[in-house]
């Protein structure tokens, strides 16, 4: 059980979660978490069994919901999704994910809207398939030091009110530089493209992870509808890492390290500027 409040780049927030790795003594893991800040609420339970039916697949099912509330914007929303999720080991070191999601999204808009938000309020629905594929030739998984790990992900539309292809590559190089210092060479590539001529809707459109493009307030990256950034249909990153050796005492359990952050979002197919 965790709980805690801060201030930061999003301003104030608050969080709290409960979770049981060992549910009824067959290895289910059960998460349920809640987190709120000036503009949004989200919470999200979700249940993993990491071999169901002792069959060595995982299988999974999870439930998010997000409110989102930006009267300096114009407009309010609610997002809520539901899954089902598995994986498992096609081929040595070779992993493949499939999945089936289920999104609702409802938009409100005031007069203060600016014309694009206008043209998306309303009500849509969406299922989507999506699978992944990935290659993991780390030599361990917990901070490594050789190898790579490499994975594409896609989301094809089953039904929607506004269709979209979904499309997600990131790959990471470690390499190591001696005995203590371990550099890494990482690329994140997403796209969302709107199908049958339709727009991608302001929730689906893509952005880069805060871990990706440190320095920078989540989601204040790329295009911008007034004052408000609204993420764009492609994004990009290069990161660059290295840690340094043994700056500080070993009993402090503190590691210094340098990184460097390239990344870019652009592209709003309902607006060319």
């Amino acid at each position: 059980i965790s709980a805690g409040a801060g201030v930061g780049t999003n301003g104030g927030s608050i969080a709290f979660n409960v979770k049981e790795n060992n549910w009824l003594g067959r290895g289910i893991t059960i998460s349920t978490f809640l987190e709120a800040d000036q503009d949004t609420i989200k919470g999200s339970l979700s249940v993993v069994d990491p071999n169901y039916n002792y069959s060595g697949n995982s299988l999974g099912w999870y439930v998010s919901s997000t409110q989102n509330d930006k009267p300096d914007s114009g407009y309010e929303n609610s997002l809520i999704t539901s899954g089902i999720t598995t994986g498992f080991e096609q081929y040595k070191d070779i992993n493949l994910n499939v999945g089936i999601a289920l999104n609702y999204d409802d938009m409100q808009v005031q007069d203060t809207a600016s014309a694009s938000l206008k043209k998306q309020a309303g009500t849509f629905t969406d299922l989507a398939f999506d699978y992944g594929i990935g290659i993991d030739k780390r030599d361990k998984s917990y901070m490594p030091t050789s190898g790579y790990i490499s994975s594409f992900k896609q989301t094809l539309p089953i039904y929607a009110d506004s269709p979209y292809l979904r499309n997600k590559y990131t790959f990471s190089k470690y390499n190591a530089f001696g005995e203590d210092v371990i550099g890494s060479f990482k690329i994140y590539m997403s796209t969302i493209n709107g199908l049958q001529g339709e727009d991608v809707r302001l929730s689906k459109r893509t952005g880069l992870p805060r871990s990706r493009i440190r320095g920078f307030k989540p989601g204040k990256i790329g295009p911008k509808d007034g004052s408000d950034y609204v993420g764009g249909n492609y994004a990009a990153a290069l990161n660059l890492e290295t840690n340094l050796p043994n700056l500080l005492p070993e009993n402090s359990k503190t590691d210094v390290g340098f990184f460097l952050d390239f990344g870019n979002v652009w592209g709003v197919d309902d607006d060319s500027s």
